[in-house]
C-alpha cells in the first residue's frame, strides 16, 4: 500500500515537473502578451455574464429567448473557465504562491469543474427542479465577477487617491456605503422576477431600508410579496447591514489581494475604536469568519429543530433555517413565517434564535474577547478590556431586568394562560428580542400598557457598539449613569475597574443620548400629524424604528406613505447613528491656537 502511494507521488511530481516546462515555453513564445488581451476579453466576458444573469433570474423574457441565453451562458462559462487554467498556467509566481493570492477564483475554478463532472447529480441532490447546473455556475462566476471589480475598482481608488481628494472622513464612509447599498437593493427588490405581486415602490423601498438597517418593521407580507430571488436579496441586505459593508469590503479586500490599504485600515481603526493599527486586519478577518461560522452553526441547529408541524418541504426547510439564522443575527427581525414567530411551539427551535440574538447583539469585538478567552490557549492570562466588561455586564442586567419586568407586568396579559415554564421562557425571549431583534411569540398589540412604557427604555438603549443592532447603545448609557453618579458624589473623573474613561467618550455619550431623544421626539411629531392612531401605538413604533427593533403594535402596514418615509429616516439614523450622520455632512471647523477665558454656566 506504501508503495502504491509513493508511485502516485512520484507521478505527480514528474506532472508538475513537465507542466513547469510546458508554461516555460509557453511564456518564451510571449504568450503573456496575449494573456493581457485575455483579460480584456474576461472582463468583458464578466459583464456579459452578469447581464445575463440579470436578465435570467430578474426579469420576465419569452420562452425563445431561453436557447439563445443559454448559449451565452455556455459560452461565457467556458471561456472563463479556460481562462483561470491558462493563468494558472502562465503565472510566474510558484504555483501555491499564485492559489493562495487568487483563492476565491480557485475555489470557483475547482466548483464549476466539479458542477461540469457531477451535474446531474448536483441538480437531484439539490432538488434544483428547473434551476439548472448552468445556472449555478453562472452564479459563482457572476460572484467572481463582481469580486474582480470590486478588487480592480479598489486597486483604482488608491491609486487615484480617492480618499485623499474627497477628503472623506471615516463617519462619511460608513454614512455613504448605507445609503449606497440601500439604492442599490432598491433596484435590485424592483426587477420584475423579485415579487409575486405588483407592488409600491414605497413599500419596496421600506423594505430595503427596513432590511438594511436590520429592523424588520415591514408594511408587506414579506414571504408572500417577494420570490425566493427577491427573498434572497433581502438576506444579501441584513447580511451587509448587519456587518456593515465597509467590514465586509475590507475584508475581502484582504482576503482576496492578502492586505489592505493603509487608507481603509485608518478608516477602519475609527470605526472599530481600536487603537492599534496593526490589528484592525486580524480584527476584521475575525469578525467576518467568526459570523459566517455562527450562522452556519445557527442554521444548522435551526434545520436540525426545526417545528415539524409546519410540514415544510426539505428546500424550504434548508432555505428558512438560513434565513432565519442570518436575521436572527443580524438583529432583523425579519420572519418569513406569517404571524412572526408566535405559535412556534418548538422551544429549543426558539433558544436558537436567542442565542444568535444574543451574540449578534454584542459587539464584534466583545464576541472575539470571549472566543480568546475560551478557545485560545493563553486563555488564563487574557483580561477583558474595559469597554468588553462595560458591555457584558450592561447587557446582562437590561436582559435581566427586562425579563422580570415583563414577568410581572405582563402576567394578566399576555401570560395570562401559560404556565409557569412558558411563562419564563417568553419572558426572556422578549427581553431578547426587544432591544433589536424584532422577533415575538406572543402578540405585541395585546401587551398592558405598562409593558408597553417599559420597552421604550429598552428599545432605545439597544444593542452594543460595532454591533449589528442600533439604539444609543449599552455602553452608552452604562457611560452616563456611570457620570451621573460621578457628579452626585462629587467626583470629576469618570473611573471603573481601575481605569479613567475619557472625557471624549463621555462626552460623545452625552451627545449621543441628547440627539436620539430630539429624533425620537420629532418622528412621534410628526407622526402625529399623518397618521391617525393611538398616541402609544405611534410612540411604540417610532421608538422602534430608531432602535431597530422591528416590533410593531399592528400599524406599520396602514401607515401613509408620510408615515412611512418618516420611519425610513429614522431607521437609517437609528443604525447609522445621528451623531455619525452630523459628523459626515459637517464640514470641520478650522483650529485656532488661541483660547478664551473659562466662565461658568449655570445649568440643572
Amino acid at each position: 500500500m506504501l508503495r502504491k502511494y509513493r508511485q502516485i507521488l512520484v507521478f505527480f511530481l514528474k506532472a508538475l515537473e513537465n507542466l513547469k516546462d510546458f508554461r516555460y515555453n509557453l511564456t518564451n513564445l510571449n504568450l503573456n502578451y496575449t494573456k493581457k488581451h485575455f483579460r480584456m476579453i474576461y472582463v468583458i466576458f464578466g459583464l456579459i455574464s452578469f447581464i445575463s444573469l440579470t436578465i435570467e433570474f430578474g426579469f420576465y423574457y419569452p420562452k425563445d429567448w431561453s436557447n439563445t441565453i443559454r448559449l451565452i451562458n455556455n459560452i461565457v462559462i467556458n471561456f472563463l473557465l479556460f481562462y483561470e487554467l491558462i493563468s494558472l498556467i502562465l503565472t510566474h509566481e510558484n504555483f501555491f504562491t499564485y492559489i493562495l493570492k487568487h483563492k476565491i477564483e480557485m475555489i470557483i475554478l475547482i466548483l464549476v469543474i466539479l458542477q461540469k463532472l457531477f451535474e446531474k447529480k448536483i441538480v437531484q441532490i439539490l432538488n434544483l427542479g428547473e434551476f439548472g447546473a448552468d445556472d449555478t455556475a453562472l452564479i459563482f462566476l457572476s460572484i467572481n465577477q463582481f469580486f474582480l471589480i470590486f478588487s480592480n475598482f479598489a486597486k483604482l481608488s488608491r491609486n487615484t487617491r480617492i480618499y485623499n481628494f474627497k477628503k472623506l472622513n471615516p463617519s462619511l464612509v460608513f454614512f455613504l456605503s448605507f445609503l449606497s447599498i440601500s439604492i442599490i437593493g432598491t433596484a435590485l427588490l424592483f426587477l420584475p422576477k423579485a415579487h409575486k405581486i405588483d407592488l409600491k415602490f414605497t413599500d419596496v423601498f421600506f423594505t430595503v431600508i427596513s432590511a438594511t438597517c436590520v429592523t424588520g418593521l415591514s408594511t408587506i407580507d414579506v414571504f408572500q410579496s417577494f420570490t425566493y430571488f427577491g427573498l434572497g436579496i433581502i438576506l444579501f441586505l441584513i447580511q451587509v447591514g448587519g456587518l456593515g459593508l465597509i467590514t465586509l469590503t475590507t475584508f475581502f479586500s484582504i482576503f482576496l489581494t492578502g492586505r489592505v490599504s493603509v487608507n481603509d485600515t485608518m478608516v477602519m481603526k475609527d470605526l472599530l475604536s481600536e487603537e492599534a493599527l496593526g490589528k484592525v486586519g486580524s480584527i476584521i478577518k475575525s469578525i467576518t469568519i467568526q459570523t459566517f461560522f455562527i450562522e452556519f452553526f445557527g442554521a444548522v441547529l435551526l434545520y436540525y429543530f426545526f417545528p415539524e408541524e409546519m410540514n415544510f418541504s426539505n428546500k424550504d426547510k434548508i432555505f428558512f433555517s438560513i434565513f432565519h439564522s442570518i436575521s436572527a443575527f443580524c438583529n432583523a427581525g425579519f420572519s418569513l413565517f406569517s404571524n412572526n414567530l408566535m405559535g412556534i411551539e418548538n422551544k429549543f427551535f426558539l433558544s436558537v434564535i436567542m442565542i444568535l440574538i444574543t451574540f449578534g447583539g454584542f459587539s464584534f469585538p466583545v464576541v472575539n474577547e470571549i472566543y480568546k478567552k475560551v478557545f485560545t490557549s493563553s486563555k488564563t492570562n487574557f483580561k477583558f478590556s474595559i469597554f468588553s466588561k462595560l458591555v457584558i455586564i450592561s447587557s446582562l442586567v437590561l436582559i435581566l431586568t427586562g425579563a422580570f419586568s415583563y414577568f410581572f407586568l405582563e402576567k394578566n396579559f399576555t401570560l395570562k394562560n401559560l404556565s409557569f415554564e412558558d411563562k419564563i421562557f417568553h419572558s426572556f425571549f422578549y427581553s431578547i428580542s426587544l432591544r433589536t431583534a424584532g422577533f415575538n411569540t406572543l402578540s405585541v398589540s395585546e401587551m398592558g400598557i405598562p409593558m408597553v412604557f417599559s420597552s421604550f427604555l429598552f428599545m432605545w438603549i439597544g444593542a452594543s457598539p460595532n454591533s449589528t443592532g442600533g439604539g444609543i447603545k449599552t455602553s452608552t448609557f452604562a457611560v452616563s449613569i456611570l457620570h451621573i453618579l460621578d457628579i452626585v458624589h462629587g467626583r470629576e473623573r469618570l473611573e471603573i475597574f481601575n481605569r479613567q474613561i475619557s472625557m471624549a467618550s463621555v462626552s460623545r455619550a452625552q451627545a449621543t443620548i441628547v440627539l436620539s431623544l430630539f429624533v425620537i421626539f420629532i418622528c412621534i411629531f410628526g407622526l402625529t400629524l399623518t397618521e391617525n392612531f393611538s398616541f402609544i401605538d405611534i410612540a411604540y413604533e417610532s421608538v422602534s424604528a430608531f432602535g431597530t427593533v422591528g416590533l410593531s403594535r399592528g400599524i406599520t402596514g396602514s401607515l401613509s406613505d408620510y408615515g412611512k418615509y418618516i420611519l425610513c429616516i429614522v431607521m437609517f439614523m437609528g443604525r447609522v447613528g445621528i451623531l455619525t450622520i452630523l459628523i459626515a455632512l459637517t464640514p470641520k471647523s478650522k483650529s485656532f491656537k488661541h483660547a478664551y477665558p473659562t466662565e461658568y454656566v449655570v445649568v440643572g
